[in-house]
């Protein structure tokens, strides 16, 4: 039998979120008679990386924290490479924007394949709009192959010139099993804030303004006016958690909508909750859709990214167009008046999702995209990076 193949997963993390779980979920169902993974977990100094240092751990993934600052530091560089040489990788598998960067240059000229992944990411700012340009235009270049989570995303690289071959669609796969291994083993979490006999919908994920958490929050006040025992729950945690509170006080839902921060426990979440709401503005594949279709929850999302890939309107979930608040407001009015439908969509759902998005799935096609960068494919010179043409 031939030697395992050994992959250096490179992550910035500042929680548990898509990018972590992909890692963890190849960790548990890779072949592991044939390849052989490791994490280089870049730790911050605001500590939001332990997360995923502590996660790893407790799956029993090697994990090699390197303690990393906001600026470019060329020690972190040459101890990565030195872990690089060390440890005889083979390929090198960044997760984001500064991953991409660090891994590149620590492994400049080694005889090295590079993999990075793209789970797709927030332009909220000026700043991170450059630095995915710079990604998608340098960075990547220099990378063997690219990995978009959905088919949305990988059109969008294709539209930069990043092509097939070099270019790859592996949609998120769900590992059920690793919700349980996720919760905290330190003391439990306060209490989500359930009224009796009131339904809940829930909104999972970052706080950012292209969550669209504004118009749950205002189909979420309109339906009250009908219907008082409807409770909102938002789950996460960013920067935009000022600007939604402040749309709580405004729409008058202080009683019934709540902040909950970022949760551990997300297999009590899912069943704690009636419904998912996702009224994103864009989305790639989201795992809290995986999540709570194959924990039987109904989702109601927006019909954005590869989300109707997922979801067959009226037959395994509810799409809406993304920012129309009369449409959420419909589709939340007819989960209420319609529970038996809902249920019947969830129960669809989750046998969707069993059978065509499995983590066995996505573990199979990385593995596949692995074995394809075996020896005597040449690496892209720094000086000569390599991309598709336009024709």
């Amino acid at each position: 039998m031939p030697d395992r193949v050994n992959v250096l997963h490179v992550r910035d993390s500042s929680g548990i979120f898509g990018a972590e779980r992909v890692i963890l979920t190849l960790w548990r169902n890779i072949d592991a008679a044939r390849f052989n993974l490791t994490l280089l977990a870049m730790r911050r100094a605001d500590g939001r990386s332990q997360g995923l240092i502590t996660a790893a751990e407790r799956c029993r993934l090697p994990v090699i924290p390197l303690d990393i600052g906001r600026r470019l530091e060329l020690g972190a560089i040459r101890a990565m490479r030195r872990e690089v040489r060390a440890r005889g990788i083979d390929i090198v598998h960044a997760h984001d924007f500064k991953s991409a960067f660090y891994a590149l240059a620590a492994s400049a000229r080694l005889p090295v394949k590079r993999v990075v992944t793209e789970h797709g990411s927030t332009r909220d700012s000026l700043r991170k709009r450059l630095y995915l340009r710079l990604n998608e235009h340098v960075i990547y270049r220099f990378f063997h192959r690219v990995i978009a989570v959905s088919e949305d995303l990988g059109a969008a690289l294709e539209r930069r010139r990043i092509r097939p071959p070099r270019l790859a669609t592996i949609p998120n796969g769900i590992d059920v099993e690793l919700l349980g291994d996720l919760r905290e083993t330190t003391p439990a979490e306060h209490p989500l804030p359930l009224r009796p006999g009131h339904l809940v919908f829930a909104v999972v994920g970052r706080l950012f303004p292209d969550k669209g958490h504004r118009f749950f929050l205002q189909a979420l006040a309109r339906l009250r006016q009908t219907h008082p025992a409807i409770d909102g729950l938002i789950i996460g945690d960013g920067p935009g958690r000022e600007a939604i509170a402040g749309f709580i006080e405004a729409l008058g839902l202080k009683d019934s909508a709540c902040l909950c921060g970022f949760r551990a426990d997300m297999q009590a979440v899912y069943g704690s909750i009636d419904c998912l709401v996702v009224p994103s503005l864009r989305e790639g594949v989201p795992y809290a859709v995986l999540e709570a279709m194959a924990a039987g929850v109904p989702v109601i999302a927006s019909a954005v990214g590869d989300i109707p890939r997922l979801i067959e309107d009226g037959v395994s979930g509810r799409l809406v167009p993304a920012g129309d608040v009369g449409a959420l407001h419909a589709a939340l009015l007819d989960f209420v008046e319609a529970p038996a439908r809902a249920r019947s969509l969830a129960g669809a759902a989750k046998q969707l999702i069993s059978e065509k998005w499995s983590a066995r799935q996505m573990a199979e096609a990385t593995q596949a995209l692995y074995l394809a960068l075996r020896p005597g494919e040449s690496a892209p010179s720094l000086d000569q990076p390599t991309w598709s043409s336009r024709t």
